[in-house]
């Protein structure tokens, strides 16, 4: 089969959420299994080309694309990328190129014009979705019926217009269209705020952008549904979610529609490229030491801890500003028991869980220390800067993103804790299980996933008397029964790794899904 794998973002690329991780194995196991892939991506100022061969510095493509009652200049430019030898076709424009981040402004960004702050979505996000799914779309005049795919496979909201303009196209009239829900939460929809800012950007009709309405915004979701594509999600416990009529707040009310609509969405859980993250293998690991938590070997996941806390205290992590310290007494080392947090500083994430139920764990327990890692949202960030200078020497926040820190404080943890209101999939569960890390988390979603008592823990209810009761009960577990915790570290990696690789994830769910819509 042919595809085209559509997306803002790519691991080893373009990096910012989940959905990169998506993107990449996606096009590399697809590649490897023998199938044309090429992905289309923007190019933007933070985008690398380590992974790219024969970046072409001519285009192979030029087109003016219609856009707000005139024409915009896009150029196309191929290459190939080493891992999966797939084809890649970067899309340049200037809104893209002068972008620092993805999705958000960057610090430097609002230190240059204050009007762009920090953590908060560009304000011409409308205008970068659509431009780039028109210019999708535009490329299949470019090829020849040879080159045109079979499938055109969407990730997430800014992705998903590319069928409505696609549909439009005559060189499509035999290609399949699939738009994937990475997270229909509140800020995820790219949604339009009324069909006259729809139609100024999309050029659709009124009458096609009415039947999106939510409310009174216009949604891609809907519109990409409308047009025929199929829906799908990241695990199968999300698209129960986002099919449940009661669901309104976590879904800014999408999932009554899709409920009221009988909207078939396929669930198809991530998996895991486990090569990219193998412990036991320090060049992709990109970890400090080598362990291997199937067999038990956990010698140097404390290492990497040694490591990570003497990295902080000196402030040596790039791109990444400290805050706090940790504090260990020799004598007591045997008995340290760190829990982590990786990701989005966000609501969503269930940050302002994990800040109250912080102290009331710290006063109870002399031997527990928090590492904490992520950026977003500012006032949470300030509260957990707080708890650094309240609680010092027990609290460490590591405030912007590094990879190597990243997958450092998952690595270094007894315990992850993913407190979540809501989570599609969840990827942390995943490293941190592959790193020897019990994830504690919500029973939400995709961290359903999550084998209660066996591969992890899970609580009901997220409340922060719910989440210190349930890491009361694992940090005695590890106090008084460190044998069972270690029995549960090698089942959680050995679980990981052969029910979810994305090799196996491709053969036995997308491969056979595709080959379906096709039919």
């Amino acid at each position: 089969m042919k595809f085209w794998i559509v997306s803002m973002e790519c691991a080893g690329i373009a990096e910012a959420g989940g959905v990169k991780n998506v993107s990449f194995s996606l096009c590399k196991e697809l590649a490897l299994a023998g199938h044309s892939v090429t992905l289309f991506i923007p190019y933007f100022k933070c985008t690398s080309l380590e992974l790219i061969k024969n970046h072409k510095t001519t285009e192979v493509a030029a087109l003016n694309i219609p856009m707000c009652a005139k024409e915009e200049s896009v150029t196309y430019k191929k290459a190939v990328c080493n891992q999966g030898n797939f084809d890649v076709i970067f899309v340049h424009h200037a809104c893209f190129e002068e972008k620092e981040a993805i999705y958000t402004y960057t610090a430097a960004e609002q230190e240059k014009n204050p009007d762009f702050v920090k953590g908060f979505g560009h304000k011409d996000t409308p205008f970068m979705d659509t431009l780039f799914c028109k210019a999708v779309s535009a490329y299949g005049n470019k090829v020849n019926s040879a080159g045109l795919p079979d499938i055109i496979h969407c990730q997430d909201a800014s992705c998903s217009l590319v069928p409505c303009f696609a549909k439009k196209e005559a060189v499509f009239e035999k290609t399949a269209f699939v738009v994937t829900i990475h997270n229909a939460g509140p800020a995820y929809h790219h949604n339009f705020s009324s069909i006259g800012e729809a139609a100024w950007y999309t050029g659709l009709p009124e009458a096609e952008l009415a039947g999106a309405l939510n409310d009174f915004k216009v949604e891609p979701f809907l519109l990409a549904a409308n047009a025929g594509a199929h829906i799908t999600t990241v695990s199968e416990h999300y698209a129960k979610e986002l099919i449940d009529p009661f669901n309104i707040d976590e879904t800014e009310g999408l999932s009554p529609i899709f409920f009221n609509r009988y909207t078939n969405i396929k669930g198809i859980t991530n998996g895991i490229d486990y090569e990219r993250y193998n412990p036991s293998d320090m060049k992709e690991s990109h970890l400090p030491f080598e362990f291997n938590p199937e067999t038990g070997d956990l010698e140097g996941k404390f290492k990497c801890r040694d490591y990570c806390v003497e990295q902080i205290q000196y402030s040596q992590i790039e791109g990444v500003k400290s805050y706090g310290k940790i504090n260990i007494r020799p004598q007591e080392k045997d008995r340290q028991i760190f829990i982590s947090y990786h990701g989005r500083i966000t609501n969503q994430k269930g940050i302002s869980v994990l800040i109250k139920a912080i102290p009331a764990i710290l006063n109870n327990y002399e031997s527990v220390k928090f590492v904490i890692a992520g950026q977003g949202e500012i006032s949470l960030e300030k509260e957990l800067i707080n708890l650094c200078s309240r609680f010092e020497g027990k609290v460490i926040f590591l405030n912007g993103y590094n990879q190597k820190a990243a997958r450092l404080v998952n690595a270094i943890g007894d315990f992850i804790v993913l407190p979540s209101f809501f989570e599609p999939c969840g990827l942390e569960d995943f490293i941190s299980q592959i790193y020897g890390t019990l994830p504690v988390a919500n029973a939400t979603g995709g961290l359903n996933k999550i084998v209660n008592y066996k591969t992890g823990f899970l609580y009901q209810n997220n409340t922060h008397e719910n989440l210190i009761a349930k890491l009361s009960e694992v940090i005695a577990l590890k106090l008084y029964n460190p044998q069972k915790i270690d029995e549960m570290i090698k089942a959680a990696a050995l679980y990981v790794h052969k029910n979810y690789l994305w090799k196996n994830v491709i053969l036995n769910e997308y491969l056979p899904f595709f080959e379906s819509i096709l039919k």
